[in-house]
């Protein structure tokens, strides 16, 4: 039976909460002020412009927060397989908040983003982070996945 912190679940619905809003509401306030062409793309370009700054701040936010762990987390980084998971397990929250997010998004919006392999990608990285997050099984390989985010900003600027 999974195990799920109350730390987890919350950060998990902040996260995704946080999301929406960027997606919802931030990204177009700062997209409309910063790039003055945004006001003239169309619905289907708003909707993806907002899709890719979202997803362009979850890769820095987490891949950030993998730099981190890498480098300082003594206790992942001393045993690979059965070190502390406690602070991976937090950035894989935050990740997991987003990933339902943006599953969300690419239902709602699919003919502006949805993508059969988009789904597929974030159903595997979602099925992948639940046994981080309820048994804290191989958290630093997890979190090493998580820095294959920071190609996100490069990807979203085609």
């Amino acid at each position: 039976m999974a195990s799920f912190s109350n730390l987890t679940i919350g950060l998990t619905l902040a996260s995704f909460t946080i999301f929406q809003f960027l997606f919802h509401v931030l990204s177009s306030w700062v997209s409309t002020r910063i790039t003055p062409g945004f006001s003239n793309l169309s619905q289907k370009r708003k909707i993806e412009w907002n899709s890719r700054t979202v997803s362009t701040f979850h890769a820095l936010v987490v891949g950030g927060f993998c730099l981190y762990i890498l480098l300082y987390d003594e206790a992942v980084n001393a045993d690979h397989l059965w070190g502390d998971p406690s602070i991976v397990k937090l950035n894989i929250a935050i990740t997991t908040g987003y990933l339902i997010s943006d599953l969300l998004l690419i239902i709602c919006y699919w003919k502006a983003i949805g993508d059969k392999f988009f789904v597929i990608h974030h159903l595997a990285a979602l099925y992948a982070y639940y046994f981080v997050l309820s048994k804290g099984l191989l958290a630093y390989f997890g979190n090493f996945r998580l820095l294959a985010e920071f190609s996100t900003p490069f990807v979203n600027q085609r």
